[in-house]
């Protein structure tokens, strides 16, 4: 019989795993988990891939930099032949920096005459690389119809309407219908979109492995000796996107708003950053997987209105973000320059829209001008034409950057009151007077020079319209402006004299830097040619003494920037208006209401600042 110790226990039911099992279970569970997080990455990866790096940096670069031409400064540029002012130009550069010009066969033709003697006059057929949307020869120089090889669904007009004016042009030409009168029928302009991508990839192929590619067009004013500075910073194998930023696309997969660079002003490319752009994934024999780069990008085209803005998308969805270089690269042609602290101590790349004139005497006065170890400053173009030492000018405009509307009890209502209302005021510098019917005054804080302006007939929508001389005396067309200018000279000369600029500016990465928008919130139009964009702000209501609680009225982007002012050539920093509070760019914000409205900001020109 058997004596038992304790209480007899009752049997587990049930299962209980030995510690081998339990820890081959564990295991499994570890594996699962990490299978299943390495497939949401990768899902994660392939649906926002990362981007390739934030941009970092001081503000201001101490860049050190030496001039590359020789002799760096010619006494006599002004009545210099174009052959001896190209002697002193450093060919030699052009093996690792590759110009690209890029034109339309319905170019303007002072524009081309222009930079042919002026930016582009340096470079022999061999040196630059001239892009079109005709094969034909262009003062010596055969451009390359990058628009003729494109994929087969570019052709097809149902889907792409707007390359009908490319097939329509080749089949004039082939005919032998093409002529000045013909080609009017052409939007030249729609067809430039086309060009971008195309452009990229014939630059590669036709010069390949350069280390930077400087893209620009026939209204672009191109500082080479500042460019060729700069880009000797810069590692050519880094995949770099820079230029003047524009406001482009929304990514709605990172919620957030993206950038590109206006190609007016000009945009440089990095080896790096061609590579990636054009790069196709292949399978393990070799063939591609992905569809080149423009036919991939072709619906976007087709829809889009200007190609530097596919250009930025795709570089984007490369992980290849723009490097905003404001306001060194620059939208403003040589007459709208607004110099303030903004542009003043800045070195000066390039500029858009000069008039052919001021480019030609531009381009003479930088040979007469440049330094061995110091790049041109905005300060020292400024001393081209001296904005600020005319006093009063008549039929002259110099602009409403940088404007304020004066209050009523000023009582502007004349252009002598329009003068001493900019006097009594600190900020003002220089001040713009509308008469005739429009009888307005506009104070501004930032110098410019401005060009001559006659008077002109008030067109249904604000449009102008130059009055015909046989008309000048009764001005019988209806409603007229004419446009006077002054500036406050005294006020300017001690602004200038504080301002020794010991320091160059060399400013560093930014899409975020004071007037950013407001460089290109006027989008893109060309040769009359309209072009509608909708641009989102978010607006509200801010409680403000002189607001009396009612919200301003919506403003176009345009001149929402203009509102978003600095106070007169003294400030980095833009001063709010009272009714708005500024929370990011492209954003406003006050209260607890959010009104989010779009505004259609139609131009005369594609940057029409």
């Amino acid at each position: 019989m058997a004596i038992l110790n304790g209480p007899l226990k009752p049997p587990r039911l049930g299962f209980t795993p030995n510690k081998r099992l339990s820890r081959v279970l564990v295991c499994m569970l570890i594996c699962i988990t990490s299978a299943a997080l390495i497939v949401a990455r990768h899902i994660r990866f392939q649906r926002a891939p990362s981007i390739h790096r934030e941009h970092t940096g001081p503000e201001v670069y101490d860049f050190t930099s030496t001039s590359r031409f020789s002799p760096v400064s010619l006494d006599n540029a002004g009545n210099m032949s174009g052959e001896d002012l190209c002697a002193s130009f450093p060919k030699y550069i052009l093996n690792y920096i590759q110009p690209v010009l890029k034109i339309g066969h319905s170019e303007n033709k002072e524009r081309l005459d222009a930079t042919f003697s002026s930016v582009s006059s340096c470079f022999n057929k061999d040196d630059l690389l001239v892009i079109s949307d005709m094969n034909e020869v262009v003062h010596g120089h055969q451009t390359i119809d990058v628009l003729a090889d494109l994929p087969a669904g570019y052709y097809d007009l149902h889907r792409n309407p707007s390359f009908g004016n490319y097939t329509a042009q080749t089949a004039m030409r082939n005919n032998g219908t093409l002529n000045a009168k013909t080609k009017q029928a052409i939007d030249g302009w729609i067809l430039d979109k086309y060009k971008f991508l195309p452009m990229v990839e014939r630059a590669w192929l036709a010069r390949p492995d350069k280390g930077f590619y400087f893209f620009y067009e026939a209204d672009t004013y191109v500082f080479w000796d500042n460019a060729f500075r700069f880009l000797q910073n810069f590692d050519p194998d880094t995949p770099i996107y820079m230029g003047s930023p524009s406001p482009g696309r929304h990514d709605p997969q990172r919620d957030i708003k993206t950038w590109f660079a206006n190609g007016g002003p000009g945009l440089v490319l990095s080896r790096g950053a061609v590579k990636a752009l054009l790069h196709r994934n292949s399978d393990n024999n070799g063939q591609y997987l992905e569809p080149h780069v423009t036919e991939k990008w072709l619906d976007l085209v087709a829809s889009e209105c200007c190609g530097d803005s596919v250009l930025g998308w795709a570089l984007w969805n490369t992980t290849v973000q723009l490097q905003g270089y404001w306001p060194m690269f620059n939208p403003h042609p040589l007459h709208g320059i607004p110099f303030s602290d903004l542009y003043w101590c800045q070195p000066v790349m390039t500029l858009h829209k000069s008039a052919p004139a001021d480019t030609n005497d531009l381009w003479r006065w930088e040979f007469g001008h440049r330094q061995l170890h110091r790049p041109m400053l905005y300060s020292d173009v400024w001393r081209l034409r001296r904005a600020g030492e005319s006093g009063t000018l008549q039929d002259w405009d110099n602009g409403d950057w940088d404007s304020w509307q004066p209050p009523d009890e000023a009582k502007t209502s004349t252009p002598e009151a329009c003068e001493q209302y900019c006097r009594t005021q600190d900020q003002c510098v220089q001040w713009n007077w509308r008469g005739g019917d429009e009888k307005r005054c506009i104070p501004m804080r930032s110098l410019s020079y401005g060009a001559a302006r006659g008077p002109e007939y008030i067109l249904e929508g604000g449009a102008r319209e130059t009055i015909p001389n046989h008309e000048m005396s009764q001005k019988s067309g209806g409603l007229w402006v004419d446009y006077s200018s002054g500036w406050i000279e005294d006020r300017i000369r001690n602004w200038r004299n504080e301002r020794k600029c010991e320091r160059v500016h060399w400013v560093g990465p930014s899409i975020s830097r004071p007037e950013i928008g407001a460089s290109h919130a006027a989008k893109r139009s060309s040769d009359g040619k309209n072009q509608a964009e909708t641009d989102e702000l978010v607006m509200t209501k801010q409680k403000h003494p002189n607001n009396k609680g009612k919200a301003r009225p919506p403003v176009s982007p345009h001149n929402f920037c203009k509102r978003v002012r600095r106070s007169p050539l003294t400030s980095n920093f833009p001063v709010i208006p009272p009714a708005y509070k500024l929370t990011g760019v492209g954003s406003i914000t006050s209260g607890p209401r959010i009104i989010t409205f779009s505004v259609r900001a139609s131009s005369h020109t594609r940057s029409a600042i």
